[in-house]
């Protein structure tokens, strides 16, 4: 199987908050978007523009789990970050600082980070309901100099999925807007595409011949997706349990499958070894030993080119 590489920017046009964890009221934000959110958001995007009946032959419309399948299958998204000046300010560590892009962390939380204090209200008493009191902190849509947030990141498409959305044309008609991330019914997550390319060639990254698309990352670089700690790379950073929920089709039992927890390397993990990684289904990075320096072709990350 062959893959091909693109990058997309996005621009967001309204808050955006992608769960993380809870400090006291302070419903905590991830700084980027990860590859198993996109696919939802894909997901969600193609059923309700008919994928499922225009393109799959389903004869439901809302066949969110084959529009789902099909995506897992043939897309392959690595996790999209906000893009600044070109480029891409992806998590890393510098002289034993984490940083985002050339941004330290409290730099990058003053220029793209805000939140909303809300409640519910008693009727009964025309007051605040006790206990109810909570901060949504959010990757604001524009940033503290005024200018919109954008969000870039890289994808994967096979030969079927290059067939119906391989082209700037093709991507735009389906998935000109995304709404990724959580609070969605407040109108968070908003994002419209503003360019959609393919990236041909350019310095040694990617091998795209394969089951899956394999990324080189070299001694001292960040890996820049979840990676199981279990694959005992070495590496220099954070680790943390990842768990994601599960859409149920009971209405009453919505969100409330997790998914098993898997203890994870974070994003700008410094690795101590070249090592070659194969993209998940969901995004997640696991160390392999299969380069296929025989068929090679790659791409770069950072910079956009």
């Amino acid at each position: 199987m062959t893959w091909q590489a693109f990058y997309a920017t996005y621009e967001l046009r309204s808050p955006l908050h992608i769960g993380y964890h809870k400090v006291g009221n302070v419903q905590r934000t991830r700084y980027y978007i990860p590859a198993r959110n996109l696919w939802g958001a894909v997901t969600e995007a193609l059923t309700h523009r008919g994928f499922a009946t225009d393109v799959l032959g389903s004869q439901r419309p809302d066949d969110y789990l084959e529009v789902g399948n099909w995506v897992k299958e043939h897309c392959v998204f690595g996790y999209w970050f906000i893009e600044e000046h070109g480029t891409l300010l992806a998590p890393t560590y510098q002289n034993g600082q984490l940083c985002y892009g050339p941004y330290p962390a409290a730099d990058f939380e003053r220029r793209y980070l805000n939140a909303l204090v809300t409640t519910a209200l008693d009727p009964s008493a025309t007051s605040a309901q006790d206990g109810s009191l909570h901060e949504v902190e959010f990757i604001a849509p524009y940033a503290s100099d005024g200018t919109r947030t954008r969000i870039g990141g890289y994808l994967f498409l096979d030969e079927a999925a290059q067939a119906h959305l391989g082209t700037e044309q093709a991507w735009g008609s389906w998935l000109e807007t995304l709404q990724v991330g959580g609070e969605r019914r407040y109108g968070f997550g908003r994002l419209c595409c503003l360019k959609f390319q393919t990236i041909e060639t350019a310095q040694e990254r990617y091998n795209l011949h394969g089951e899956r698309p394999l990324v080189n990352i070299r001694a001292s670089e960040p890996i820049l997706a979840h990676t199981p700690a279990k694959d005992l790379i070495r590496g220099r950073g954070m680790i943390e349990p990842l768990v994601g929920r599960q859409t149920d089709t009971k209405s009453d039992a919505f969100g409330r499958k997790l998914t098993r927890a898997t203890v994870c390397w974070v994003p700008g993990t410094l690795v101590e070894d070249t090592e070659w990684f194969e993209i998940g289904c969901e995004g997640m990075w696991r160390k392999t030993n299969r380069s296929n320096n025989s068929h090679k072709e790659s791409v770069s990350y950072g910079n956009i080119v």
